[in-house]
């Protein structure tokens, strides 16, 4: 087990918490929380504490006495990704592949929903095919918003850099 995976279990009970131990800096606060746990500086043993009711209290705990440090944390990791977006964006200002991905995936995307609305997939078949146009609809969303952006995450992380950055 990692940070990662500690932090979407630590989210469900202490949300700020579990997305700064997901993040860069969770190794950092894996620590603190290890700490009040009692447990060893280890993702394995944090989420093995994590069992008790005791510990969702001391996670919360955590998050309150620690708010405006996570909620900082949360902003320069928020800044970076908005950073890192518009750095792409800008290398690719003059590349045509960018465009040409998401041509292919829009085709790709049309051509499959035609097919599963036209052809008999066979039974055997039916869950590989639902699945595979499933990535492909997620790819194709993730190309379009290379393009247009997302409203509810730009608008969290504009919340989030006016909090504490």
């Amino acid at each position: 087990m990692d940070w990662k995976s500690v932090g979407q279990r630590v989210a469900k009970a202490a949300p700020l918490l579990g997305t700064v131990l997901g993040g860069p800096a969770g190794g950092a606060f894996g620590a603190v929380v290890a700490g009040a746990l009692g447990v060893d500086n280890q993702p394995d043993a944090v989420a093995a504490a994590m069992a008790s009711p005791e510990a969702l209290v001391k996670l919360k705990q955590i998050e309150a006495d620690h708010r405006a440090e996570l909620e900082q944390i949360a902003a320069k990791v928020a800044l970076a990704e908005l950073k890192n977006q518009e750095h792409a964006r800008e290398i690719h200002k003059h590349s045509p592949m960018p465009a040409i991905v998401t041509g292919a995936l829009t085709v790709m995307v049309a051509v499959a929903g035609w097919l599963l609305f036209h052809v008999e997939i066979p039974a055997a078949n039916r869950d590989v095919a639902y699945m595979l146009f499933g990535q492909l609809l997620g790819l194709w969303a993730a190309s379009v918003t290379y393009w247009v952006g997302t409203t509810r995450s730009s608008a969290e992380k504009t919340r989030l850099l006016k909090s504490g950055a």
